[in-house]
């Protein structure tokens, strides 16, 4: 199929397209999920679809660059170019430009194993700009990310503040991962200029030990001077602390998950919280389709965030 592609794109332009290796990849998913939460139905739910376009080529001085451009249609049915970026790796390290996971986005999220829910809620932003050192030492990683306080690419056109996010917001990152044998380790910071001199400061760190079968993480962060997170109350300016912890077992083709994840505000005098707790179990049943059943239950001093939710998921 590569090979195909290629030669069709360089018949249609000029011989030196040869030099690129260009491929197309993408994915599906679709999960019918049941809920008992106060005015929402069941529902059948996509989950960021999409076509990846990648070409690889390498310069005359033996740098590796690679293009990618992906269209992706997600759960609000906007199209858009999530992730569509130009990477240049050498002896300087990993160099990428448009749309890249920052510096905290890129690593962690260690707690995150269930099939479908959960997740952790500090794992950072995308940034405009992006860079890994090379390798100091075997097993360690050093990044470092930014975005420029102007309307950057991967804002979309916006330059208002969009919470939760750093799109079209000057943003600067770093982080460091560390692995060894069986068990990775990580810690990042992230600064988002935020509207109104707003300034977001987000911490987040983690551990991972995975050996065989098995997979144990645990993971803790902060954001102080947040967002507005509306799915939990959390107010504009609030200071919240992250925790994460999450297991998993391969059996086969079959992965039984278990994640708890839970936040908590901590400079005001009604403090909210959630504590959400999902399984999941999940089937690799070849040829790029998976399967699976997740349900999850969300405890709250919220009463209508509250909620039980159970989903069934096809990924190809």
């Amino acid at each position: 199929m590569k090979k195909i592609i290629a030669l069709a794109v360089a018949s249609a332009f000029v011989a030196p397209a040869f030099a690129a290796d260009i491929s197309v990849s993408g994915g599906l998913t679709y999960a019918y999920i049941q809920s008992d939460q106060a005015s929402t139905g069941d529902i059948l739910t996509a989950d960021d679809n999409q076509v990846v376009f990648t070409a690889t080529s390498e310069t005359s001085n033996g740098y590796s660059v690679s293009g990618k451009f992906t269209v992706v249609d997600d759960a609000t049915g906007a199209t858009d170019h999530q992730g569509t970026a130009l990477t240049i790796s050498g002896p300087f390290g990993t160099l990428g430009l448009g749309d890249n996971s920052g510096a905290l986005d890129a690593t962690g999220d260690y707690t995150d194993m269930s099939y479908w829910f959960g997740g952790y809620n500090m794992d950072g932003n995308d940034m405009a700009i992006a860079y890994t050192l090379p390798t100091i030492v075997e097993g360690l990683t050093v990044r470092a990310s930014m975005s420029p306080d102007g309307d950057n690419y991967i804002a979309g056109g916006e330059t208002t503040d969009v919470a939760g996010t750093a799109e079209g917001l000057e943003a600067t990152a770093y982080s460091v991962t560390y692995s060894v044998g069986d068990v990775s380790v990580y810690y990042g910071e992230e600064d988002v200029d935020r509207a109104a001199g707003q300034t977001t400061t987000n911490k987040s760190y983690g551990i991972m030990y995975s050996a065989g079968s098995i997979s144990v993480a645990a993971e803790a962060g902060s954001t102080d001077n947040s967002a507005a997170v509306t799915s939990s109350d959390i107010a504009a300016g609030d200071d919240v602390e992250y925790k994460g912890f999450a297991a998993s077992y391969k059996m086969g083709d079959i992965t039984l998950a278990f994640e708890s994840q839970q936040m908590e505000e901590k400079n005001v005098a009604a403090q909210r919280w959630i504590d959400e707790n999902t399984f999941s179990v999940s089937q690799d049943l070849g040829g790029g389709v998976s399967a699976g059943v997740a349900t999850t239950s969300n405890d709250s001093t919220d009463t209508d965030k509250k909620f039980d939710r159970t989903a069934v998921v096809v990924k190809y």
